[in-house]
């Protein structure tokens, strides 16, 4: 697409903000000329949330009459899948009379004897029945040690609810039973509700989500799903996490549905059954085990969940999007997931959401690993939903200014449309009709707010953040080392995630872009390199980053040396991961006696060295700029490369408390046209001449 100046001065409705509505007046015609009059592109919305939800007929009529006349004021639309939130109980209608379609995991209860005794084990109130149990031989022949021998599994027989047995000297004993998930998780500490809620890695439970919260909607509205951009699902996830550190729980639970240890031998080709104790407890040689299982998670909950779902759309006419929960994790993208990596590549359109109100919060890989998987989908950056939430007081000092700060930070991170609970205040338009429809800003600064989102939006389409340094996206190391707990796991403990963290807050903040590549890029690039240069995704691969980690895909391993033979600058960060995980179809069951003498085995090789974070800055500091950006008082210039229209563009951010005159340097080019989003005005910059940035805001500079 050509950049055209009416374009830019006049964006589309396509480009700008929806705004979130889940309760209409009594004249929802009222609401939406000022939806329009302020600014917006459209909204999201979903039928009546009261009196029975998808079940009233009225509520769905009343629905079809309300998509039809935002059709005609010419307003987009996203429908909102749920009530209240998280997608997938239907406000309670999914498990009515369906119990058994309710969230799972399993626990184990482990007993051991030094001397011969014989056990019995009754299963508790609480719990759904008994789905495994076995012994093992135990090697306590190295000090401090109590290895369990896991090929010489020995089948306990079960009862749904009971089993005993006679265990010998050195043997233990391990009992797996099933339960709902359910206290002390996101269904108990969230603003909507405490209700159960379904097994979303369980194809039937996804099913009967369908059939009871979207099928209604397309029964009553024949053109609904057709002419909705998308649908928008908000925060489904497993419920085996706890939510809280200050709450203990006697559950460790995994993941579970019905044929899960089947799935799992499909897949990999050998039986979990010996080593399902590896998944709660073991030392290294455990870790194998643990990064199949959740990456075998995350594929089952892309197939029932997603991929069910995005097949639906894709029959009705639309596509499928919406957020997940707890974005900026990898700790938390195994929890809730097993691998968010997974779930994200399988949905139409990825989505995050923002609950950072003010930039100095924000957490800038909150769109960058979703980045990814649009990236890899070859989609159109991704969809936020932009919810205020943390530290409102500070973030009503200045709404607007701190919100734009925001959305600049989005759009650098890969954001191309905004789903907003930072709202306007409708009332005013006509305060007897909408006075329930209070917000932060007035009519004027709502216009502004969405011509300067639309302009970002229209800049933006179609383009692909043009960056060659990569950071790792160590899932596998999570995985690894990821045991169902009692209480919260909170991120902060998590070394790869601490590490994740500080390194590209360092780069951003220096000036310097990065992009997320995982295991599958960097085989990816390796094999490029038969074409005569490393590529990830078309964009040439310049440095690659990788966290503070002890585990790495063995395939991985192997890509980083043959890229650092070819000259891509690999730096690992303080530490050389020691543990290689094996693919399914080499799998390898070490003799662990010898481990616990000798250690884990790994791949040695004098190809690379650890260095600091301070080094790997240094080292970014040293390479040639195309675009050098500097400013007095040294404030935090953020940038992002692109090219459009064959041209070299960057979007510019001054993400400080300041005014500031930027100096700026680009080599090959004597002047720069500045194309500035606040106001629609585009100029030409000669070299040597400073260019203006108001505080949060962003320019467009084209070389």
């Amino acid at each position: 697409m050509k950049l055209q100046r009416e374009a830019f001065i006049n964006p589309e409705l396509q480009y700008r903000m929806k705004t979130i509505i889940h309760a209409w007046p009594k004249q929802p015609e009222v609401l939406m000329e000022a939806v329009k009059e302020f600014g917006y592109g459209g909204v999201a919305t979903n039928p009546s949330q009261e009196n029975g939800y998808t079940s009233n007929h009225q509520n769905l009529q009343e629905f079809d009459e309300l998509l039809k006349e935002l059709k005609q004021k010419g307003l987009d639309y996203w429908i909102y899948d749920e009530k209240g939130y998280p997608s997938g109980y239907a406000g309670g209608l999914a498990l009515e009379d369906h119990p058994e379609l309710e969230a799972k995991g399993f626990y184990m209860v482990r007993r051991i004897a030094y001397e011969p005794k014989h056990t019995v084990f009754h299963l508790d109130k609480e719990s759904d029945r008994i789905i495994w149990a076995a012994k093992y031989p135990v090697d306590c022949s190295v000090i401090n040690t109590s290895q369990i021998v896991y090929d010489k599994m020995e089948p306990v027989p079960y009862t749904d609810t009971y089993c005993e047995c006679d265990l010998n000297e050195n043997e233990a004993f391990f009992i797996f039973c099933v339960k709902s998930c359910y206290e002390g998780t996101h269904l108990t500490h969230n603003v909507c509700s405490r209700s159960r809620y379904i097994n979303i890695m369980d194809e039937k439970a996804v099913r009967r989500f369908l059939d009871v919260c979207y099928e209604p909607i397309a029964a009553a509205s024949a053109e609904a799903y057709r002419n909705a951009c998308a649908v928008f699902t908000d925060e489904p996830s497993l419920m085996v996490a706890y939510m809280h550190g200050d709450e203990v729980w006697p559950y460790a639970l995994a993941p579970w549905k019905e044929g899960l240890f089947e799935d799992f031998q499909q897949e990999y080709g050998f039986s979990v059954l010996p080593y399902l104790p590896q998944i709660f407890e073991g030392r290294q040689s455990s870790w194998n085990i643990r990064v199949l299982f959740y990456q075998l998670v995350g594929k089952l909950v892309a197939k029932a969940y997603v991929k069910q779902i995005s097949e639906w759309c894709h029959e009705h006419g639309t596509v499928f999007s919406g957020h997940y929960l707890a974005e900026e994790a990898l700790q938390h993208h195994v929890l809730y997931y097993g691998s968010y990596l997974e779930v994200l590549k399988a949905t139409d359109y990825p989505g995050v959401d923002v609950l950072a109100a003010y930039p100095k919060i924000y957490h800038y890989n909150t769109t960058r690993f979703a980045q990814m998987a649009a990236r890899k989908k070859g989609a159109n950056g991704l969809m936020t939903e932009l919810c205020p939430f943390i530290d409102i007081p500070y973030f009503e000092k200045e709404p607007v200014r701190y919100a734009t700060g925001i959305l600049n930070l989005l759009y650098l991170g890969g954001c191309r449309c905004i789903n907003s609970y930072f709202s306007s205040d409708f009332a005013s338009y006509s305060p007897e009709i909408l006075k329930n429809h209070e917000g932060y800003m007035n009519a004027e600064q709502a216009r502004w707010v969405n011509e300067y989102v639309g302009r970002l939006g229209y800049m933006l389409d179609g383009v692909q953040n043009d960056c060659g340094t990569f950071v790792y996206y160590a899932l596998e190391d999570v995985q690894a080392k990821t045991r169902p707990g009692h209480c919260a796991q909170e991120s902060s403990n998590c070394t790869t995630d601490r590490s994740i963290l500080s390194l590209t807050r360092q780069i951003y903040e220096e000036g310097h872009d990065y992009l997320f590549a995982d295991r599958e890029d960097i085989v990816e690039a390796s094999k490029s390199l038969a074409d005569g240069t490393a590529k990830i995704s078309g964009i040439t691969v310049k440095n690659i980053i990788l966290p503070c980690m002890d585990a790495i895909w063995r395939d991985a391993w192997e890509a980083l040396i043959c890229l650092k033979r070819a000259d891509v600058n690999i730096w690992f960060t303080d530490q050389l991961p020691s543990v290689r995980i094996g693919e399914k179809n080499d799998f390898v069951f070490y003799d662990f006696r010898e481990e616990a003498i000798r250690g884990p085995r790994c791949v040695q090789t004098e190809e690379f060295s650890a260095v600091s974070e301070e080094e790997i800055l240094s080292r970014l500091n040293g390479q040639e700029q195309e675009l050098v950006l500097n400013a007095p008082g040294s404030p935090m210039l953020l940038k992002a490369r692109f090219v459009k229209d064959g041209r070299v563009m960057y979007f510019v951010v001054n993400n400080s408390e300041n005014d500031v005159d930027i100096n700026w340097d680009f080599a090959q080019g004597s002047s720069v046209q500045v194309w500035d989003p606040s106001d629609g005005s585009v100029c030409t910059v000669e070299k040597g001449k400073t260019i203006p940035l108001i505080s949060y805001r962003g320019i467009f500079l084209f070389m």
